[in-house]
């Protein structure tokens, strides 16, 4: 927050009607996401606006993942792979042969693919036209109370000298939510 990124509940906080929580320090609230406008050097290369990410199968995903992991990484590649529900038996298949056949694989998430990107709430990422890239970023400089984000992060960070709680779990945001402490019964 102090550098300017907004922080909402995970989709996992929610009050006792279901709803989504909006307050991150609702008491209710139990884990952060951090939402970071990113933007990627590809976007802006001639042409690509014209390929429709959003049309390539399950299966393409996976093959360009196994691309990667096998020749481009040496550790887990990071890989969310979007499919609809036909596709779930081939993509079953395919991770099968390449765990059987020792090909590299070591894991990839796996989102439903819901082509009206408002029915599942708080993706991990959505694709933005270059305008609401713009917005966002403004947004974050707007509420940016330091430019130092390692700092920022220091002076938040437990068992810092500035914060000096010592060791209560795992770190916070070692995956792709901010896991805060939990909280006792009262």
């Amino acid at each position: 927050m102090d550098y300017g990124y907004t922080v909402i509940p995970s989709q996992t906080d929610k009050d006792e009607k279901g709803n989504l929580l909006n307050d991150p320090f609702d008491p209710r609230c139990t884990e952060w996401l951090v939402e970071i406008p990113v933007a990627v050097s590809w976007a802006d290369l001639p042409g690509a606006d014209s390929i429709e990410i959003s049309k390539f199968s399950a299966l393409a995903q996976m093959d360009f993942y196994m691309q990667v992991q096998r020749f481009y990484t040496r550790h887990n590649t990071s890989a969310t792979i979007e499919l609809r529900e036909p596709e779930i038996e081939s993509l079953g298949k395919r991770i099968y042969e390449a765990i059987r056949d020792d090909q590299g694989y070591i894991s990839a998430a796996l989102l439903a693919r819901f082509d009206d990107h408002q029915t599942f709430p708080r993706l991990p990422f959505e694709p933005i036209e270059k305008e609401t890239y713009d917005e966002l970023m403004q947004g974050v400089a707007d509420r940016q109370r330091t430019a130092d984000f390692y700092a920022a992060l220091m002076a938040h960070d437990l068992g810092t000298p500035v914060n000096d709680m010592g060791e209560v779990g795992p770190a916070g945001c070692d995956s792709d939510k901010c896991l805060l402490p939990e909280k006792q019964p009262s």
